[in-house]
Parts: C-alpha cells; sequence; structure tokens
C-alpha cells in the first residue's frame, strides 16, 4: 500500500509539475497577445497622429466642395451663386486634388460637367448630395470609422 501511496505522490507531483508550466505558457501567451494589441494600437494612434494634417485638411476641403456645391443648387441669390462657382472651379483644378480620391474625384467632375452645360438647379441638387455622400464615405475610410457613415 504504501508504495501505491509513493507512486500517486510522485505522479501528483508530476502532475502538479505539468500543470504549472502549462499555466506559465498560458499566461506569457495571454501577455504576449495583450503586448501586440497594445502595439497595434499604438501604432494605429500613431499612424493617426502622422497623418493628421493630411485628415483635418481633407475634412476641410471637403466640407468645403460640399457648401459650395449646394450652394450653387439651390440658392437663389445670383452674386452667392456667382462666389460659390468661382470657388468650385477653384477647388476643382486646385487644392481638392491633394485630397481627393476617386470617388469625390467623380463626382466632382460629374458636377462640374452639369455646370458647364448649364443644367437647372433641379438636375445640380442630387449631384451635390452625390458630393456629399462621397465625401462622407471616404472620411469614413480615411479616418478609419463608420461615424461618417452613421
Amino acid at each position: 500500500m504504501e508504495k501505491y501511496g509513493l507512486t500517486i505522490s510522485s505522479l501528483l507531483a508530476v502532475a502538479a509539475f505539468f500543470w504549472g508550466i502549462y499555466e506559465y505558457k498560458d499566461t506569457a501567451k495571454q501577455k504576449l497577445l495583450a503586448q501586440k494589441n497594445d502595439a497595434e494600437r499604438t501604432a494605429e494612434t500613431r499612424r493617426i497622429e502622422a497623418t493628421r494634417p493630411y485628415l483635418d485638411k481633407q475634412l476641410e476641403l471637403y466640407t468645403e466642395a460640399t457648401k459650395v456645391t449646394a450652394t450653387i443648387a439651390t440658392s437663389a441669390d445670383i452674386k452667392e451663386i456667382e462666389k460659390a462657382t468661382k470657388r468650385f472651379e477653384e477647388l476643382y483644378w486646385g487644392e481638392l486634388a491633394l485630397v481627393e480620391r476617386s470617388d469625390v474625384a467623380s463626382a466632382m467632375i460629374s458636377f462640374r460637367k452639369a455646370l458647364d452645360a448649364k443644367m437647372a438647379q433641379s438636375a445640380l441638387a442630387p449631384l451635390a448630395l452625390a458630393l456629399a455622400h462621397a465625401c462622407r464615405d471616404e472620411l469614413a475610410e480615411s479616418w478609419r470609422t463608420d461615424a461618417w457613415k452613421r
């Protein structure tokens, strides 16, 4: 009987040893995973900080582009429309090209073609709205958040 007691004690000691190794490895694995997740969050934060001037400029210009197209498409004030049209042309040929992507570029082209064709405001309004939606979607992609799409 004493022989079995020694064997059981030995087995329990070995089992406890291997359980300790398993716990150590599992804890180390969880710590490593936590460090990896922290590193990814830090890298994403740094990416946003590094691209923040670009993102801010993109937001500013997209907001301005949507404002001028909405003004052109809805205002009854001719002077306001002329001023907005001038600014639209400046954005179209200049600053906006620094930050725009394909969907916004396409929406700007569509609006400009309609503007050049001297289409009525009722035809320009849906194009202004399409530009605003393209801006919203591209901002969501740039900022990597769905908050823009709500």
